[in-house]
């Protein structure tokens, strides 16, 4: 997550050097992925909730063949208001950055998340995914390694043809 205007008015309110913030910047990205991972769900002001969701065993049937996929998780986005948020916390945990000095790198992030969503520009989030135009909609699209990583109990898991009915 480099985007250059967030990045300046880190550089404008903390007083620290642009490498500096963007090394803080990828480290936050990564506690957002390593939350996400560990307890599921990662809630974070200014964007929304991110949560990993697990899809069941099923089955297809296509013309005269069924076909089983094995279950899965998959990472969703909701946007909705987010009271209970990590971000802080992971912001004073990445960056070892004073209370003060988290909670201003907190408010300028929220506030550029918010800007880019309301819009409708990509916002990427390295590591997390991405919130781009998908077939005239606004999506978010999961980064394949994250979706990887959570569903690496899956891996040797196989769609499996049943033959015919």
């Amino acid at each position: 997550m480099k985007h250059d205007a967030c990045v300046a008015r880190l550089e404008k309110k903390l007083s620290l050097d642009r490498q500096q913030l963007i090394e803080f910047l990828d480290a936050v990205m990564a506690g957002f992925v390593e939350e996400l991972v560990r307890k599921g769900e990662l809630s974070v002001k200014g964007l929304g909730l991110f949560t990993v969701l697990y899809l069941p065993f099923r089955s297809k049937v296509d013309g005269r063949v069924m076909k089983a996929f094995p279950p899965r998780k998959k990472i969703a986005f909701y946007t909705r208001p987010v009271v209970d948020t990590a971000t802080l916390r992971i912001i004073g945990r990445k960056t070892g950055l004073s209370e003060r000095d988290a909670d201003t790198f907190f408010r300028i992030l929220s506030g550029h998340f918010r800007e880019r969503l309301a819009a409708k520009q990509e916002l990427l989030l390295e590591g997390l995914g991405v919130f781009r135009t998908v077939e005239g909609k606004y999506l978010f699209v999961p980064d394949e390694p994250l979706q990887e990583i959570v569903n690496n109990v899956f891996e040797n898991m196989q769609i499996l043809d049943l033959g015919g009915q």
